[in-house]
């Protein structure tokens, strides 16, 4: 009984440990680090809310989707919702872990997870953690955001 316990113990130690050795940065190439320091600025222009993101960041044929919306969104109707959002409140703290960049050419596929607290007016502020998927297409201009896609992990 003893060494069940102590298995199941162990077991459920690594399972919990596990999670926090995917989330450190893993050992990348210099164009995944390139893709991944791009995904960090947009993140900092957005929650500076600075009005960069998404209009400076986006493909003119980016698609948006997430729990929020009922359908897929493109760029125009993702600059509209961000400033209106905006106005709204503001993320007090976000950290973002990543999971994966896949590189095939000028195409990146990254894939995070994302612990957000945001605030509206004086309400107690809210917890998110969402999973995102998002696809990059690189031109002269750099990298741009050519679809993203996002679903919350529960509160």
């Amino acid at each position: 009984m003893t060494r069940n316990f102590f298995a199941a113990s162990a077991a459920l130690l690594l399972m919990g440990a596990a999670p926090l050795a995917h989330a450190q940065m893993p050992t990348w190439s210099a164009e995944q680090s390139e893709v991944w320091g791009f995904i960090q600025q947009s993140w900092k222009d957005d929650v500076a809310q600075n009005g960069k993101w998404p209009a400076n960041y986006a493909d003119p044929q980016m698609v948006v989707w997430s729990s929020e919306f009922a359908a897929p969104r493109g760029k125009d109707s993702a600059v509209r919702w961000t400033k209106f959002l905006n106005g709204q409140g503001k993320v007090l703290q976000y950290e973002l872990s990543p999971q994966s960049i896949s590189l095939s050419g000028n195409t990146a596929v990254v894939t995070y997870a994302l612990t957000v607290v945001n605030q509206r007016g004086t309400e107690k502020p809210d917890w998110g953690k969402e999973a995102i998927v998002e696809t990059l297409v690189r031109s002269e201009g750099g990298w741009k955001f050519l679809s993203s896609t996002s679903f919350g992990l529960g509160k």
